[in-house]
């Protein structure tokens, strides 16, 4: 980006709300990012701004309709963001009046447990990285764990004794137990006694650059990784670490495990948001077959 478009996304994210998430913070100002990143390098006026730049940038992302809605929201908020500090002659809404979002397209998409086992496979741990990288999949793919949760993972949330991972959740602000299998505890050890860098942090997974957490936005840099690495292809769907937990969800149902119980592995609210997840073709669900277990 140019000097000009830089001003511009900083002034965003300076009215950013102190009370967004972490997550919620990047992937914001990851659209705007992109979006700024497809003009020219030369523009530098969005009061001679023609819209139709912006509807030709959402017309090109290859995205579910429930993620496109998302990021018109968001550039809706950066263009009011302009226009409140004079940069823009037009607001948000004359970009976008009507914001149409299908919610049935916020279910994520589903890899095969051959799939599954090739992304597992392809992590080298005599690598760098390679340990802590499976221990952080493994979690995602055999314990439901969202991203935020895995990467906030601090040592008072492991119940060791036990094979209990307990947090209260960063999105839900609702506690939720889990049990941990052998194989990850195992790797954890490995991975905390040899391989994680030394820190007075107590978050379990640590940037060895930084010395402190990761980022919001690092399990979903590793996932691509190996999903790469063992040549997925991807085609139309996401590709984002969620899609481990989903099939998680739908492999539980599978093997008619209680709706009540399903929701309390994946720290729900509610039963209609497991419902959501798992609002999905009986022929899919025959089709899937991930181990809830998956060994090294």
């Amino acid at each position: 980006m140019n000097d000009y478009l830089t001003k511009c996304f900083n002034l965003y994210i300076e009215n950013l709300s102190s009370n967004l998430s972490n997550g919620t913070i990047y992937n914001k100002t990851h659209s705007v990012c992109s979006f700024l990143e497809s003009l020219d390098d030369d523009f530098h006026d969005f009061k001679n701004f023609n819209i139709n730049s912006v509807y030709h940038y959402i017309n090109s992302l290859n995205y579910a309709s429930q993620t496109i809605s998302g990021i018109q929201f968001v550039l809706r908020e950066f263009f009011d963001v302009l226009y409140k500090n004079n940069i823009s002659d037009f607001d948000g809404r004359k970009v976008f009046p009507v914001i149409i979002t299908n919610k049935r397209d916020t279910i994520p998409s589903y890899y095969s447990t051959d799939e599954i086992k090739k992304i597992i496979d392809s992590i080298d741990i005599t690598q760098p990285h390679g340990v802590e990288h499976k221990c952080m999949l493994l979690i995602d793919a055999q314990m439901g764990l969202r991203s935020s949760d895995i990467l906030g993972l601090t040592f008072d949330e492991i119940l060791w004794d036990k094979n209990i991972i307990h947090k209260i959740q960063q999105k839900t602000k609702l506690p939720v137990y889990v049990h941990m299998p052998d194989n990850i505890k195992f790797l954890l050890l490995d991975y905390l006694k040899n391989y994680r860098p030394l820190s007075d942090e107590n978050y379990i997974f640590i940037c060895e650059k930084t010395g402190k957490r990761y980022s919001s936005g690092e399990l979903y840099y590793v996932f691509n990784k190996y999903l790469n690495k063992a040549d997925i292809n991807v085609g139309n769907r996401k590709h984002g670490p969620h899609s481990l937990r989903h099939s998680l969800a739908s492999n539980l149902l599978k093997h008619d495990t209680a709706m009540p119980v399903i929701t309390g592995i994946l720290g729900h609210k509610n039963l209609n948001t497991t419902s959501r997840y798992l609002s999905i073709d009986t022929e899919a669900l025959r089709s899937l077959c991930l181990e809830v277990t998956l060994d090294d």
